[in-house]
């Protein structure tokens, strides 16, 4: 691969690296030398996808629903627990729901998007940054709105 970055030593965690968008931001960082955390709600494909990429890489696949908190800590503590610390977060999991109009969006549709897009986002920085922060090494990646981490 010509287009690299130097991300030798470090652990990432791509939510909805599965596949899509998620898998190649994986495959990306693998081959850039870094170990990747592959967390996404479907933990068949999840392993089958780290199964697939493991020649390249040190790559785990861990099982989270990013809009339960109690879900997020269990795969932040899984993760930290294979890997021994969390250097870059991708916030990559995201939804697109219904395409109607607005009118015709039903709220539960509106809300599961919310959940996922924003809320998913924001409870996984919330969960791992301050680790991050307290590393002196925050780099993180938000692919979808979310508040910024101070540093």
């Amino acid at each position: 691969m010509t287009n690299t970055i130097d991300l030798q030593g470090r652990n990432a965690v791509v939510t909805g690296g599965a596949q899509g968008i998620g898998r190649a931001i994986t495959e990306r960082f693998l081959d850039s030398g870094a170990s990747v955390a592959i967390w996404d709600r479907d933990e068949t494909l999840a392993q089958a996808t780290a199964a697939e990429l493991k020649s390249r890489g040190r790559v785990i696949a861990v099982k989270v629903d990013v809009t339960q908190f109690a879900d997020i800590e269990k795969a932040r503590d899984a993760t930290l627990k294979e890997l021994g610390r969390i250097d870059i977060l991708v916030n990559n999991a995201g939804i697109t729901g219904p395409n109607v109009t607005t009118w015709d969006y039903p709220v539960d549709a509106w809300q599961s998007v919310m959940r996922i897009n924003l809320d998913g986002p924001f409870m996984c920085c919330k969960a791992i940054v301050p680790s991050m922060i307290a590393q002196a090494r925050p780099f993180e990646i938000p692919m979808s709105p979310c508040p910024q981490s101070s540093r």
